[in-house]
């Protein structure tokens, strides 16, 4: 028969005995579990026994894009990476833009598990149906963009799209992430970890087909649609990606400041994107096939640079280009989104943007969740600024927020595990675990994971995200069935398509007759799976809830209490068909959303 949106073709690598084979699952497959957390929850409960240790060899690894990436459509340039997080211990997944996880379906493969430890260690190399696993000893400590530049050197072709760790994830930093042309990131819950664990450097990909279509005219309209409504939908994303609200935030007394403490920061107007914009900024770039560039690539010379550059007008018809005496910053690593500027920014007492940029270069070039590395300095700063953590335990390294170029200083120690950053390494929770003395009033973390920089004492549309994402303390609304929808399939949530236009790209790609009420079962189906795993591994309803912070209020805002919190959790159980006490899925909910085998791994 005829397929459109995906091969039949799942790449199965056993990186112990340098193996790899093909599983064809068929389509009631891909109909089924669509990619992304389907795919993800899937194979983790198959294949990664209760229990495993997430850097053992019993974990694996999987790389999976949905039906929809790949398709020339804004939008569809997203995969999900999954495992049992190395931070949580709990369902681990995280998403990334760009242009690796389409190039992967132009060559012909609609995901990859990874099975495995190597002994040495390797980078894949994968060419349409060629695939290879080659020697990665030149690449073990190296930077990302040295990687990305030897690999393609050594392959012989500047298309190759590499996704890949940096230091962070060979030293085994929990919440080291797997970068994917060099600025895109699957930042959360420490899938870099888990590939450094397995010794694989990277997977380079190199594909000649083009995803076929079910309805090419149809999805091409859509396409046209977005440029043609840039200006009405995605203007604030084309000129300043995102971040262009900290300072609307701010005045709502809704910003994470000093750890989540204070609501508010007379400094956001010096870190936000307008700031990035106006100063350091000098491109918007995009992912694939994507007309709304909202993707800030930042660059900053140092003095001697920045004169010879002059001298050769490398930059003839730019307005400025920003010199700083202390940093240089690569513009091939983009620039912070709003994520980065608030963790690393204002939540730590920080108003110097060219530092905060440096910080989040280098965590794309070693490799590291600006999320999760933002907080759990946060965390610590507190834990030093209340005597908890003193310079005996950190080495003489004082842990003081306002201090940027301390920060600067404790990324590549972190990254390395050099003194306090072994500490630190392991992330907020376990951290606070070894540390004790009561460091653990100062977490934001949900089920392990650091929460990311929307405060839901602010944001009431954030507290099921936070309360319920099988991942933990994740801010993308995945609990929900558009996001969760979106994540499955491969299309960007930032996209302002409606509901009936997402049907309609899922149809002309994949020609499935889908209904609205298969896409809300499709995104319950993802839910359910992954909160299949979490139970398995022990993570029940006692673990659906916030940290003690935020019990706490805000100068603006009230705490939300556990009985807040409990309503929350039991509404969102009923609607999910899951027990409303427990949270166990039902089984007539298993049966509706095809899952008993699932279920019985």
């Amino acid at each position: 028969m005829s397929r459109h949106g995906y091969w039949n073709r799942i790449l199965h690598v056993s990186l112990a005995d340098r193996r790899t084979w093909i599983e064809e699952p068929g389509d009631a497959f891909f109909r089924r579990y669509a990619g992304g957390r389907g795919l993800i929850a899937h194979y983790l409960l198959k294949h990664v026994p209760r229990g495993a240790d997430p850097l053992g060899p019993d974990n694996i690894l999987i790389f999976a894009p949905g039906v929809v990436t790949g398709a020339p459509v804004p939008g569809a340039g997203r995969h999900s990476v999954g495992a049992k997080s190395p931070l949580t211990g709990a369902f681990g997944e995280s998403e990334s833009g760009g242009y690796w996880g389409a190039e992967l379906k132009r060559a012909g493969w609609d995901g990859i598990v990874v099975h495995g430890v190597s002994p040495t260690p390797v980078y894949l190399w994968i060419k349409d149906d060629a695939v290879e696993l080659r020697d990665a000893a030149h690449l073990w400590g190296r930077i990302t963009g040295e990687v990305e530049e030897t690999l393609l050197h050594e392959l012989g072709d500047p298309r190759i799209k590499v996704a890949q760790i940096g230091p962070a994830g060979e030293h085994l930093v929990r919440f080291a992430c797997i970068a994917n042309d060099l600025n895109e990131v699957a930042g959360r819950t420490g899938m870099g970890a888990v590939m450094g664990s397995k010794r694989l450097k990277a997977i380079a990909v190199r594909g000649h087909g083009e995803v076929k279509l079910a309805d090419k005219p149809g999805l091409l309209a859509i396409a046209k649609w977005v440029s043609a409504t840039m200006n009405e939908k995605h203007r604030s994303f084309h000129e300043f990606g995102t971040g262009a609200a900290m300072q609307g935030k701010n005045l709502e007394g809704g910003m994470p400041v000093l750890n989540y403490r204070m609501g508010a920061a007379d400094s956001v107007a010096k870190v936000d994107a307008i700031a990035v914009r106006d100063q350091l900024r000098v491109k918007m770039t995009s992912c694939y096939s994507c007309s709304v560039r909202c993707k800030k690539v930042v660059h900053v010379e140092q003095q001697e640079e920045a004169a010879r550059a002059a001298e050769q007008e490398v930059y003839k018809g730019r307005a400025r280009v920003a010199v700083d005496p202390r940093y240089r910053i690569d513009p091939r690593y983009g620039g912070p989104e709003y994520e980065s500027l608030a963790s690393l920014g204002v939540n730590l007492g920080l108003d110097d943007l060219i530092a905060v940029c440096k910080s989040n270069e280098m965590c794309n070039y070693l490799g590291m969740d600006t999320v999760s590395l933002g907080a759990t300095l946060a965390w610590a700063m507190e834990c030093f600024e209340k005597g908890l953590l003193t310079l005996d335990d950190t080495g003489g390294v004082p842990l003081q927020f306002h201090d940027a170029d301390a920060v600067v200083k404790l990324i590549e120690m972190v990254a390395y595990r050099r003194g306090v950053g072994d500490l630190l390494a392991d992330g907020s929770q376990r951290a606070s675990q070894r540390v004790g003395r009561g460091s653990d009033a100062f977490l934001t973390t949900v089920k392990g994971l650091e929460m990311a920089m929307h405060d839901p004492r602010h944001m009431p549309v954030m507290r099921a995200s936070y309360l319920l994402a099988p991942t933990g303390g994740d801010h993308m609304r995945q609990t929900g069935n558009r996001n969760g929808l979106r994540n499955q399939v491969g299309l960007c949530h930032f996209l302002a398509y409606e509901d009936d236009q997402a049907l309609t790209i899922l149809k002309t790609v994949t020609g499935w007759d889908v209904t609205p009420e298969e896409m809300v079962t499709a995104a319950h189906r993802g839910l359910t799976l992954a909160r299949l795993f979490n139970l398995r591994e022990g993570f029940g309803r006692e673990t659906d809830r916030l940290p003690p912070r935020f019990s706490d209020p805000l100068p603006k805002h009230v705490g939300l209490t556990r009985e807040a919190q409990d309503k929350v959790v039991t509404d969102y159980y009923v609607e999910q068909g899951w027990d409303p006490v427990t949270g166990v899925p039902t089984a007539d909910t298993l049966r509706l959303l095809e899952l008993e085998e699932d279920a019985a791994s």
